[in-house]
């Protein structure tokens, strides 16, 4: 219910005509959650960053979204270190070297380039060597950012990041791409950021699916695959980088056909296992894991092998190696509340992990050994703890992290150990 009125109101939120008036409402607090989205963990895993996305536009269009810092170590928001960005952000990634942190929101259809303290303590837009938490100067909505600019086409949500590097005037530069998805139209983007500055980006789009909802990199190459909610394919393509660094074409490579039989399968998210040889697409129409895949023996094939019932309304879909080993698969199911954990080698739910209200994305550490600390984190849209009062009032939001134990030699494995409010 909350996603279909999610995508009704944005049509108002985002256009502002004909819905009313623009929110001149104050700026969001910064030492809470409310509604988050996307998720995404510093290298180290000390420091966790939250996209909250201001879905009821109770604060600014502008800035009414931020970036919450936590301290995985206390659980604890660090107000102070957590920017504000535009309304209705979506998902987070990171850099290669964790220095840059990429941010999508429909507000106005753009992306946040953030700068990364050096430990991952704080996320800031620098301007004049100064670290601001107004991201306004950090945003970008056409590139090159000029009246003439082409514009980030309509609504970025999905989004990947990878890197290239080129031989300019004698040195090594590198390139942060960052791959969008876009949940109206059937654009795909690449944009290229030297060193990751605003200066000098470029970017091309085109046309590959409708309504494309989540964006992956496939390990070890430069593939970029996209899945969407209004098609019944997996589109993969590849930007084409020149030796100056810019983008200057989207090659496709390609379509894997989900389910014949259906023409909008509602895919809601992708990943790779490590290896890169197994994708695996979470879809809502019909509820089920689609398993593909992968060969290059004779140049690049896929192959739907396997398709998993699921519980409705599955939201994303994360890849983890576990501390013994294992590789298992979590999809969150966002109307039942629970993350299902699925055994890729017997194809089936071996676990179901009750996590709270309307589970979003996920993010896991790196799982070192048994008996060392392992945890995941889960965005839960609109939880409301203890008090369901919480969503409603003038001054608080709703949403929570639900922090899950992954260590497989806990007494709590696959269970929530704690929840961030």
């Amino acid at each position: 219910m909350k996603m279909r009125l999610f995508s009704a109101l944005t049509g108002c939120a985002l256009l502002v005509t004909g819905c009313g008036q623009r929110y001149q409402e104050p700026l969001p607090p910064r030492d809470g959650l409310y509604y988050p989205v996307g998720l995404e963990l510093h290298p180290g895993g000390r420091f966790l960053y939250v996209a909250n996305s201001n879905f009821d536009l109770k604060y600014s269009e502008e800035l009414g979204g931020t970036i919450s810092v936590i301290d995985t170590s206390t659980s604890t928001l660090l107000p102070d270190a957590s920017p504000y960005v535009p309304s209705f952000a979506g998902h987070i990634e990171l850099n290669e070297d964790g220095t840059r942190a990429y941010v999508t929101s429909r507000q106005q259809s753009e992306v946040t380039v953030l700068d990364v303290a050096a430990q991952g303590q704080a996320l800031f837009c620098e301007v004049g060597g100064e670290a601001r938490s107004n991201s306004s100067a950090c945003v970008v909505r056409r590139v090159p950012d000029v009246r003439s600019g082409a514009p980030v086409p309509l609504d970025p949500f999905g989004l990947a990041v990878g890197r290239v590097s080129r031989e300019i005037g004698g040195e090594t530069v590198s390139f942060d791409l960052v791959h969008l998805s876009h949940l109206r139209g059937d654009q795909v983007s690449s944009l290229s950021f030297p060193e990751g500055e605003l200066e000098g980006a470029s970017m091309r789009s085109a046309a590959l699916l409708n309504g494309g909802n989540q964006t992956r990199l496939r390990p070890g190459t430069e593939d970029v695959y996209v899945a969407g909610r209004g098609t019944n394919v997996v589109a993969l393509y590849r930007p084409y980088v020149s030796e100056e660094g810019k983008v200057e074409a989207i090659v496709r490579r390609g379509d894997v056909v989900l389910s014949p039989a259906v023409q909008n399968v509602d895919a809601r998210g992708l990943d790779f296992n490590a290896a890169g040889d197994r994708l695996y697409v979470a879809a809502r129409r019909p509820s089920a894991l689609y398993v593909i895949g992968i060969d290059e023996s004779d140049g690049l094939r896929h192959e739907v092998i396997d398709t998993i019932p699921l519980e409705r309304q599955a939201s994303g879909v994360r890849v983890h190696q576990g501390a013994d080993g294992v590789e298992r698969v979590y999809v969150p199911s966002y109307r039942n509340g629970v993350i299902q954990v699925i055994d890729p080698q017997i194809g089936a739910v071996v676990d179901t992990i009750e996590v709270g209200r309307s589970p979003y994305d996920m993010v896991a550490e790196r799982c070192e050994a048994p008996g060392q600390p392992c945890r995941a984190y889960v965005s839960l849209f609109d939880q409301r703890g203890e008090r369901p009062e919480r969503c409603t009032e003038s001054d608080r939001s709703c949403g929570a992290v639900a922090v899950l134990d992954l260590d497989p030699a806990s007494p709590t494995f696959h269970q929530v150990i704690e929840h961030i409010y």
